[in-house]
């Protein structure tokens, strides 16, 4: 049964008490209140958790990604690889570009988000060689309809197309110097939907285009700047993250990075280390995954360095933190109503993870008749992206029941589903709340275990 929207609702954020998660934060008000226990399962979210990798051109069967049958863990990320190698010194031809969108395609339906990298020199699958920038600049033009169309699914779009790997460094054409580098940028940021944001890997290269860090009032503008996120591809490997920050410049760096990452999109992977360094620790890598809101992790790749987390016994908290977790804390909810009448109710809301989402998502309260199955929803004012986390949110609804709304039981439900109207009705888009015993995974609604009567 469809779900029918009434623009009456009006959600005011009230500000937590100094500290954030903890304690009473919502103003006195008639009806049940309601406490909601933790949980402490991991389980799947859009947008956030360990990743796995795939070649976008190779592989064509995403079903089996969500139940964890590739790395026998489930993932709803996938990093996937792009080859344009065949075509360094030509234009895309159509049949490949066909290919490439059958491939997006499978990925959608198996409800998955993807993070692109697009590359010419892989060694040990293709050459070492990348394109000139000219043919780099044609390509960006003609993959920019494919981003379009997808734009629903992609998480992410790393800058890639230069050197080894994509990753900015040993250029057969030289151009892994600044000026290429930012004209890539620019053709990229111009090419892409202002939904999709760019990833860079170095941050000598995100301070070279914006010396002064995003601000907060900046943030989710949509302009270049409050596009551009980070992937650090080498993780916890050194002081310097073999070259994620300049040599001796990593304190001032890591510090323009603390500032911007709430804001932007970070991911990438751990790389090989020397386990004498205290830097690949649980301690350590609670520390910086939560300082720089880390939302998305490779967790095939270090093998060794995941390994360790696992025995020291931080890797589950990890997966459970990747990202943004959110969690009912309370709620005080009416048990009666009338038709036509206010509907006033109270939720406070704790973010458990690193991060905040980092592209919009509406949220709604949901009233579904216990008999029927009729829903009505209620669209809220209130935007996850600034959930912060370690933090609570005290959300207040103010509404008005629609005169003609049958009488009856209603459950209460919290639904948070994508912004992309054709995935807004798919359950595995939605965000599960980590609390037991309130997802229902075939219509990704989260119950708040309350039934009030309309009369």
């Amino acid at each position: 049964m469809g779900l029918l929207l009434l623009g009456c609702g009006q959600l005011d954020e009230v500000s937590p008490p100094p500290g954030g998660g903890s304690g009473p934060v919502l103003p006195p008000l008639a009806g049940k209140t309601l406490t909601y226990t933790a949980s402490n399962e991991n389980f799947l979210n859009p947008e956030r958790g360990f990743h796995i990798a795939f070649q976008l051109q190779e592989y064509n069967d995403y079903r089996t990604v969500r139940s964890g049958g590739w790395f026998n863990f489930p993932a709803s990320v996938v990093f996937v690889y792009v080859s344009l190698y065949d075509y360094r010194n030509s234009a895309i031809p159509q049949s490949y570009l066909d290919h490439l969108k059958s491939r997006l395609e499978n990925a959608r339906q198996a409800g998955i988000k993807l993070i692109l990298r697009h590359y010419y020199a892989f060694p040990g699958k293709t050459g070492s060689e990348d394109a000139p920038l000219e043919r780099m600049l044609q390509h960006i033009e003609q993959l920019r309809p494919l981003w379009a169309e997808y734009q629903d699914i992609i998480l992410a779009v790393q800058a890639g197309f230069i050197g080894l790997w994509g990753e900015w460094h040993s250029s057969s054409n030289n151009l892994d110097k600044p000026e290429s580098e930012d004209r890539l940028v620019r053709a990229l940021l111009a090419a892409l939907p202002k939904s999709i944001p760019l990833q860079l890997r170095y941050l000598e290269d995100i301070e070279r285009l914006y010396p002064q860090p995003l601000s907060s009032s900046q943030a989710f503008s949509g302009s270049d700047q409050a596009r551009l996120g980070h992937h650090n591809d080498c993780f916890l490997a050194g002081e310097n993250d073999a070259g994620t920050y300049s040599w001796n410049q990593w304190d001032r760096q890591k510090a323009y990075l603390e500032k911007i990452t709430r804001f932007v999109p970070v991911a990438g992977e751990t790389c090989q280390v020397n386990f004498g360094l205290q830097r690949q620790s649980c301690a350590v890598a609670l520390a910086e995954l939560r300082r720089f809101n880390w939302q998305v992790l490779s967790g095939t790749w270090y093998k060794p360095v995941l390994d360790r987390w696992k025995s020291e016994g931080c890797y589950d908290e990890i997966a459970r933190r990747l990202g943004y977790r959110f969690r009912l804390v309370r709620a005080v909810v009416p048990e009666q109503l009338s038709r036509g009448g206010r509907f006033q109710m109270g939720l406070e809301i704790a973010n458990d993870g690193f991060a905040n989402p980092i592209r919009p998502r509406p949220v709604r309260v949901v009233l579904r008749n216990k008999t029927t199955g009729q829903i009505f929803g209620f669209p809220l004012n209130t935007d996850p992206r600034q959930w912060e986390p370690e933090k609570t949110q005290a959300l207040m609804l103010e509404a008005t029941l629609p005169g003609d709304m049958p009488p009856g039981d209603y459950e209460v439900l919290l639904h948070l589903p994508d912004p992309a109207p054709n995935l807004a009705g798919r359950p595995e888009y939605a965000i599960r709340l980590a609390n037991p015993n309130v997802w229902e995974a075939t219509t990704g609604y989260n119950s708040l275990q309350h039934t009030l009567k309309v009369q």
